[in-house]
């Protein structure tokens, strides 16, 4: 979301009591000078309304409190408005979001740069501080205001403040994607082919790609007169398969979110089962290329890596706060880093002297520990690592791969890309699972029937790119397809 921008929500309830309009906003947006004058002001306002009051002085009263109204539109608003920070829409308005639309009380809301204005109503004798502490809870590593701006309004104050706020579904995914269209996206599609002719795409299906990035095993799957489901958590993902698929009119249907959650996303729009489901895992070649993302070593960039802009842990969090034995097991568990230990110990004694932020500076980091052998650079496994762990890489999979079957008609067909072997042992495991009639074991007198068994496989063996795509595409030399079809 860019500096000028705003996110918003109404909530599907009129308020009939006694409403709160709470704004608070991130502690560094505001200087101590401008907080000191606010603080002097408000006081002085706030001794003269004291004193009206105990005169019986109404007429003045109403005054003043114009006046603590206006106080606080120019100390604290206006400059909030103007902050040039991003740290609250960028990275923690999602984690916000989801936590405010948990709250019962909540009517409306309004999200800027660096601050979050939220209508409540208070019905379980609750106090504002305590709702408040739970959005603050919620949005882990930003600091917050310590004493928000808090408003007493009726409920016809109060309806007329829902009224000038936006849709709240719409509102964080347009601002996203305007954003990102202005970024290129340009992916070069792995086993497209095959990918699509597994899923057999015909007119009258229904499909999902729950990796929809570019769109382009969208775009072959439309072409075969199928209607498409595409998931993705990327903005610019959406942003570029939107542009490049609006030909295909209703047939393309484009949801915002992790596969991990796919079942959840797609029966809330009211998909319950599809005809085969698509999931292209890993890194798209428009992430790495760009070097404000963070994930390679190749171009400096902040240290970043994630998939989805909005998440709350960057690369940078895990390098510069993790413990030192975390970030070991982060290298070894993910990125089979043997120099994984010598590594943390290194980061640990280098973050204690600065921070470290960009990409280079971790590459040039790990060069010095490991002697680069081959043409592999000493920090490929670390920063491969440290992608799977900001985006959960491996626990989003092990969601999709439990739930994906669920969402597949009988003969719908699953079928999954990977690009490193901890992807595609996993999917290789769960195959095997769902595919076996029997289990057997040494300690058994026999086989017996196995519980989780629901498929056949499609292809014995992966199948894996052609010399012809290796030529074109050596990005795709690590990829394996693996399909099994519902019984």
């Amino acid at each position: 979301m860019s500096t000028d921008q705003t996110a918003s929500g109404v909530m599907p309830r009129t308020p009939e009591g006694t409403c709160y309009r709470v704004l608070l906003w991130e502690a560094c947006a505001l200087s101590e000078e401008q907080l000191s004058t606010w603080a002097a002001r408000r006081a002085d306002v706030l001794a003269r309304m004291r004193d009206a009051g105990i005169k019986g002085a109404r007429g003045t009263l109403s005054k003043l409190a114009a006046e603590l109204q206006e106080l606080t539109r120019t100390c604290i608003e206006t400059p909030l408005m103007q902050a040039p920070r991003a740290g609250l829409s960028v990275a923690r308005a999602e984690a916000l979001v989801a936590r405010l639309r948990e709250e019962t009380g909540t009517l409306a809301y309004r999200l800027g740069n660096a601050w979050a204005e939220v209508l409540v109503e208070l019905n379980n004798g609750e106090g504002v501080d305590a709702m408040v502490a739970r959005w603050q809870r919620a949005t882990e590593g930003m600091t917050w205001c310590k004493a928000p701006v808090v408003q007493a309004l009726t409920p016809a104050e109060a309806t007329e403040w829902q009224r000038s706020i936006g849709n709240p579904e719409e509102a964080m995914e347009t601002a996203a994607e305007e954003n990102a269209a202005a970024l290129p996206f340009h992916h070069v599609t792995v086993l497209a082919a095959e990918a699509v002719a597994a899923l057999q795409p015909a007119e009258g299906k229904v499909l999902i790609d729950a990796t929809l990035g570019g769109g382009g095993h969208t775009e072959r799957m439309l072409q075969a007169g199928a209607e498409v489901w595409g998931i993705d958590q990327d903005p610019a993902a959406r942003a570029a398969a939107r542009s490049r698929l609006a030909s295909f009119g209703d047939r393309l249907h484009i949801v915002a979110g992790n596969f991990r959650n796919a079942t959840d996303l797609l029966r809330q729009q009211g998909v319950e089962q599809a005809d085969g489901l698509l999931a292209d895992i890993g890194i798209s070649s428009p992430q790495v290329d760009n070097a404000e993302r963070g994930f390679s070593f190749m171009n400096e960039g902040p240290l970043d890596m994630r998939m989805n802009p909005a998440a709350l842990r960057s690369a940078a969090d895990i390098v510069n706060t993790a413990a030192e034995s975390e970030i070991a097991d982060i290298l070894w568990q993910y990125g089979e880093e043997r120099a994984s230990r010598t590594i943390a110990r290194r980061i640990v004694q280098e973050r204690a002297k600065a921070p470290i932020t960009t990409t280079t500076q971790l590459a040039d980091l790990i060069a010095g520990v490991l002697p680069r052998k081959g043409k592999q650079h000493p920090a490929t496994r670390s920063f491969q690592a440290l992608r799977i762990a900001v985006n959960d890489e491996l626990g989003a999979l092990d969601a999709l791969l439990r739930s994906g079957l669920s969402l597949l008609k009988s003969g719908g067909r699953f079928a999954v890309i990977t690009f490193h072997s901890l992807e595609d042992r996993a999917v290789k495991r769960y195959f095997d699972l769902v595919t076996k009639p029997e289990l057997d074991r040494p300690e058994w007198p026999a086989p017996r029937p196995n519980p989780d068994y629901a498929a056949r496989l499609v292809y014995r063996k992966p199948l894996t790119p052609s010399e012809e795509e290796l030529t074109a595409n050596p990005r795709s030399r690590s990829a394996k397809l693996r399909v099994i079809e519902k019984l």
